[in-house]
């Protein structure tokens, strides 16, 4: 079927499956089920929809509204859209100290039903931070069963990591992105298995290697590409283990040596012959970043996955449609963002372990309830009052006719919800913006603060052997963009061990740096540049990369 965008007037298709997704998708509310509307945004405009909403990355300084004393919040003190909470912490906020049902009111059929959900959600108390099960990781969002790591988001299962983003059981782990069970590794992207790796990327099973990219099953390799079970390799040839060491050895902790490092592993990179696409172990799927997985069609970092579409960063999702950072088996899923092990969940923003949840944010351990929000271990409920099961199932699709009539029902929550600016969020990390086309589509945005970019006190020395103690009291600025930043004592430790100088980049810097590593998620059709066999990629036509077919980039190993 095909259909003109709303939002953006684009052109774009609901595919079969789409339909027949949404057809078993349903909601049964007693003789009647409801089942989620076909899509009138296009598939982009549906993702900055929703990853307006999320802010992983950027935490401030906050008060609590029960004690007065500061605490670190993902939201800033002053709303762009002027939105004012009453923040908790993590222990208050799941306290009996306060109930959330006490703002529960009731649905007026003479308003529209998102603004009355909006002054719920302006209500409610919010937690500062989305966390589950962390241990010694303030400092962290958008992660779970988490010890001791920092500034890290959207992370599962990971110890003594900072600075990063979708980490799954890793452990010891600085500044790196989509890393699945790695160990000791410093400025890698996309890597699994991987043991005491710096500046390697698109790898699996390798250890001690450095600055290379797609290796596979390798080990002691230096400035190298497109490498099989191969150790001890230098610029992709091989030398003797000791003159191997030698000249590594020369290389490292010093921060010149690292960043002319950089510059040719990046010009060797881009002569490289690219795979299609970063799909591994995988049956039928498209999109990018895949692994173990089957069924998943235009799919973003998604690992141990099926049967899905238009899901971008997911975790053992099945069934998920137009979902974005899903994690632990979320199952039956629609336009919803941020999920741990939830179940038939449709237009929902934080919820974990519910079941059959529409139109609700910052919900756990809940079933049935729709336009809830802070609601834990609860169910039949509507703006968190409470109904009978069939007071819930009567007025539930009355409201869901009420919002078809508004042209509310499905859409997802608009963005004068969002109380982030556009460029604190995901969608400017997936689909960027300036300023004045953020504001010109209806989104807002976060000025920088004057008060980051204060003189520097000192500037670390080139070689990590170099370094003292003091330089954790001390604030830096960064080389590019002078915003200050500080070394804890824990990187300070990690640096030591694994001889690497001393960052003179802030972590934001680092951080968008590496982002550039990840092609834009869209898909094009092109020839393999060898066997002109079609495929789908994330590799545009007027691109300059050497792009092969899975068969044609195998047979180079």
């Amino acid at each position: 079927m095909n259909m003109n965008c709303k939002k953006c007037q684009s052109d774009f298709t609901i595919h079969e499956d789409e339909k027949a997704f949404l057809e078993k998708m349903s909601f049964p509310m007693g003789d009647v089920s409801i089942s989620p509307a076909l899509p009138v945004y296009c598939p982009d405009c549906r993702l900055r929809s929703r990853t307006c909403h999320r802010n992983e990355r950027f935490l401030y300084k906050g008060k609590s509204a029960v004690t007065g004393k500061d605490i670190i919040s993902t939201y800033h003190e002053e709303s762009p859209a002027g939105m004012k909470f009453k923040l908790y912490e993590q222990e208050q906020w799941r306290s009996d100290a306060w109930d959330p049902m006490s703002y529960g009111r009731d649905f007026d059929f003479n308003r529209n039903f998102f603004e009355q959900f909006g002054e719920l959600m302006s209500d409610v108390p919010r937690n500062a931070l989305i966390t589950l099960a962390n241990e010694n990781s303030e400092f962290s969002t958008g992660t779970a069963y988490c010890k001791s790591c920092y500034l890290i988001n959207s992370s599962e299962y990971c110890e003594d990591c900072y600075y990063g983003k979708l980490l799954q059981k890793c452990n010891s782990c600085v500044d790196n992105h989509y890393l699945y069970s790695c160990e000791l590794c410093y400025e890698c992207f996309s890597c699994y298995n991987c043991y005491n790796c710096q500046y390697v990327s698109f790898s699996q099973n390798c250890q001690d290697s450095y600055f290379s990219s797609n290796l596979r099953n390798c080990h002691h390799c230096f400035l190298s590409t497109n490498l099989d079970r191969k150790e001890y390799h230098f610029m992709n040839e091989p030398l003797p283990k000791e003159e191997y060491e030698k000249k590594v050895q020369a290389y490292l902790g010093s921060f010149q040596n690292m960043q002319q490092l950089k510059k040719h592993a990046a010009e060797i990179m881009s002569t490289m012959v690219k795979k299609y696409a970063n799909i591994v172990n995988s049956e039928n799927c498209t999109g990018d970043f895949i692994e173990n997985s089957r069924n998943c069609l235009d799919c973003y970092d998604v690992n141990d996955s099926e049967d899905c579409r238009y899901v971008t960063v997911g975790v053992e999702v099945k069934d998920n449609y137009d979902c974005s950072n899903m994690y632990i088996k979320p199952e039956l899923c629609y336009e919803t963002l941020g999920t741990i092990g939830v179940n038939t969940v449709a237009y929902c923003l934080y919820v974990f372990h519910s079941q059959r949840m529409l139109y609700s944010d910052y919900c756990f351990n809940s079933s049935d309830c729709f336009g809830c929000s802070g609601l834990t271990r609860k169910e039949y409920c509507i703006l968190n009052k409470q109904y009978t099961k069939e007071e819930y199932e009567e007025l539930v699709p009355r409201i869901v006719e009420h919002m078809k009539n508004s042209g509310e029902w499905g859409l997802f929550f608009p963005s004068d919800l969002s109380p982030f600016g556009y460029n604190e969020t995901l969608a400017n990390e997936y689909l960027p913006l300036q300023k004045e086309d953020a504001l010109a589509r209806g989104y807002q945005w976060r000025d920088k603060d004057a008060r980051d970019y204060l003189p520097a006190e000192t500037t670390p020395p080139d070689h990590i052997s170099e370094v003292t103690d003091e330089i954790t009291k001390a604030m830096l600025g960064c080389v590019d963009c002078g915003k200050n930043y500080k070394i804890t004592s824990q990187e300070l430790r990690f640096y030591r061990q694994l001889s690497i100088p001393v960052p003179q980049h802030c972590p934001d810097c680092r951080y968008d740096e590496r982002l550039k590593r990840h092609n834009p998620r869209k898909l094009h059709a092109r020839p393999c540049m060898k066997c002109s066999t079609e495929v789908m990629s994330t590799y545009d036509l007027d691109r300059p990369e050497t792009v092969y077919c899975e068969a044609c980039y195998l047979d180079m190993y």
